[in-house]
């Protein structure tokens, strides 16, 4: 039987994202807002998807991890998923802790090897001309400042897909780079990566002798 009045926690170290990334990471500080009384008057009972237990980044959601409760909410209120057989087979990207909403910005699909699939818009300047699907990747960031740094976020990641833009005479070409992740983890530093610095893309093929450092300055 669900639970009338479900305790809501908030997730303090979920990123936020980008919507061109398919809507990673939204923050979660508006949650006690919505469940406090502070609602519009054409506020309504919905559907809400949460999380049964403590869920880690990288579980692939099923049955077992989450419930539907029902709660007034705000009809504008778009980022939380109401049917549960919709997240079945997702990815989780950032950790849930019990009774918190489930986001579609906090979710992932599952490629047919199991691993999760994040997508990544990156400069053509900043990555090979060619990726072959199947082949290793490690993605650098690169921050801004004085002096600027880049740092390793992910090594020897497998690529889906690469797309480059149509228009190859664009000033600032752009691409879109799909990787399959073992984890959840990895896969939130990615997305991290590409909303607060510039990504970088280094192929190495399958050579086992590439090495990346953590840091190169």
């Amino acid at each position: 039987m669900l639970e009338k009045n479900p305790v809501i926690t908030t997730s303090r170290r979920l990123p936020s994202g980008r919507a061109v990334l398919g809507g990673l990471f939204i923050t979660l500080a508006v949650l006690g807002v919505l469940v406090a009384g502070n609602l519009r008057e054409d506020a309504t009972f919905q559907d809400v998807v949460l999380a049964e237990r403590t869920l880690a980044p990288g579980t692939v959601l099923g049955p077992e991890d989450v419930r539907v409760a029902r709660l007034r909410l705000d009809e504008q209120v778009g980022f939380v998923v109401s049917d549960p057989t919709s997240v079945y087979g997702s990815v989780l990207l950032g950790p849930l802790q019990t009774n918190e909403f489930v986001q579609a910005a906090n979710l992932t699909t599952a490629t047919a090897d199991g691993l999760a699939e994040v997508s990544v818009p990156v400069s053509t300047d900043s990555a090979p001309a060619q990726l072959i699907p199947g082949e290793l990747v490690s993605i650098l960031v690169t921050y801004g400042g004085s002096p600027a740094r880049t740092e390793l976020v992910a090594d020897r990641v497998t690529v889906i897909s690469y797309e480059r833009s149509s228009d190859d005479f664009a000033t600032s070409a752009t691409a879109v780079l799909r990787l399959g992740l073992a984890d959840g983890d990895t896969a939130a530093r990615i997305v991290l990566a590409a909303e607060t610095g510039e990504v970088s893309i280094i192929g190495i093929g399958s050579a086992p002798e590439v090495v990346i450092p953590e840091v190169v300055q």
